[in-house]
């Protein structure tokens, strides 16, 4: 029996009031609705060691944890990279 696969897990790293954090956030999301990831939105300002890490530069896309990019989110080259892990 074949142990089940575990889908990438994205964090969007965000801050209220910040327009281009909300324009990754449905980039993200549809990816997401499309079975290819799970995902969540962490507002850097509830955690003091991102806020001092990334400070005003959001967003920030981590994938498993690993910084994939900032600032602007690619639908399709964010599916291409998911595809690439399956």
């Amino acid at each position: 029996m074949e142990s089940p696969v575990s889908l990438p897990h994205l964090q969007l790293l965000s801050r209220r009031g910040c327009c281009l954090c909300d324009e990754a956030a449905p980039v993200v999301q549809s990816v997401a609705a499309a079975g290819l990831c799970s995902w969540e939105r962490v507002d850097v300002d509830r955690d003091k060691a991102l806020l001092l890490r990334y400070g005003n530069d959001v967003p920030v896309l981590l994938i498993d944890g690993v910084e994939w990019c900032r600032h602007r989110i690619d639908a399709a080259l964010l599916r291409d990279r998911l595809a690439a892990m399956a």
